[in-house]
């Protein structure tokens, strides 16, 4: 049950990547969220993959506290391959978010 996506923010020119941000019910409305959040922020914070996570996270979160729904992995924790809708990575250099990979069946 849930509606699971995660998300990273990575930087392919400088190949760095942000901790991995799981989210059980956001679905694919977090990367909604993740434009919304580049256009209205990316000429006010620092493009670093780490910095905007973090960022993404206050803005998604609107100080809030919410137990069981967001968590943050490595980003190559096996966690991090969630079946609903997959792993997406937004690149801070481009402004554009990619399938970064599906879940792998064959590992259940």
């Amino acid at each position: 049950m849930g509606d699971r996506i995660c998300l990273s923010f990575v930087n392919d020119k400088w190949q760095e990547r942000s901790p991995c941000l799981y989210a059980h019910w956001r679905g694919m409305d977090l990367l909604t969220d993740a434009e919304d959040f580049w256009e209205n922020n990316h000429e006010v914070i620092r493009n670093e993959p780490s910095n905007v996570m973090v960022n993404f996270v206050s803005y998604i979160r609107e100080g809030r506290i919410e137990d069981g729904n967001y968590y943050l992995y490595s980003s190559e924790d096996t966690a991090c391959s969630p079946d609903d809708n997959g792993y997406w990575e937004f690149d801070t250099g481009t402004g554009e978010y990619r399938k970064y990979r599906e879940h792998d069946w064959e590992k259940e």
